[in-house]
Formats: C-alpha cells, structure tokens, sequence
C-alpha cells in the first residue's frame, strides 16, 4: 500500500555537504518521507517558511549558521515543527535549547529514523 504524497510527512533536510544531503534524501525518501533539501542555512530558512515542513533536519555546522542559529530563527517562526540536529561531534554542541533532538551523524541511517519517527509521535500527540 502506498501512500499518497500529501499524507506523509515532509521533512526538510539543511546540510552543506552535498553528498550527506543526498544520502539522507535517499534514506528518507525509501523510509516513506518527502523530502526537501537545501544546502546552507538561508536556503533552508526559506523552504521552511513556503512549505508546509513537518520536521526539519539541520547540520550544526553550516558555512553560514550553525544548526543553533537555524533552530532559533525556525522556532520563532513555527515553534511547532520538531528540529533535529545532527552533526560529526559525538556530543551535543552547546547552544541546542531550540533543537528538539541531536545526533551524531556517526550513529546511522537507523538512529536517524528513529529519531524522526519519535520527534513525529510527539508532534503529533502534542496537538
């Protein structure tokens, strides 16, 4: 059974490495989601504000923001929408109290799912 694009979520991915944002395009996309992607922080910012995004997946660091900057900016915005964080630190870089998630970009494709599908079940039982 497949669902209509309309019906899943539309996760935005913000990262500067081209190839880290077509790899988590493919994963995300193979898991069910739709997916948008933007190679620096601005770019994101503004996909985020004409699309209707549901959950946002942020590098921390951009050429231009860090994944902090972006979360902030996001949540004034749409405080609503769940913001991931995910970056090479096997830490949480300091400055993350807009985030809603951090993790490392070393903990795979099956962390990354979880972690989305849990940011989603909260949103979604939240409202």
């Amino acid at each position: 059974m497949t669902s209509s694009p309309l019906l899943r979520p539309l996760i935005l991915c913000i990262d500067d490495a081209e190839i880290a944002l077509r790899v988590r395009k493919l994963v995300l996309t193979g898991a069910g989601y739709s997916v948008l992607t933007a190679p620096s922080g601005e770019e994101g910012l503004e996909a985020f504000k004409q699309n209707p995004i549901q959950l946002v997946i942020a590098d921390h660091f951009l050429s231009d923001k860090t994944g902090a900057e972006i979360a902030k900016e996001m949540k004034e915005y749409k405080p609503e929408v769940p913001i991931l964080i995910v970056s090479a630190a096997s830490e949480a870089p300091e400055g993350l109290e807009f985030a809603d998630g951090f993790l490392s970009k070393g903990e795979g494709p099956d962390a990354l799912l979880e972690s989305i599908a849990r940011l989603l079940h909260d949103r979604h039982n939240a409202g």
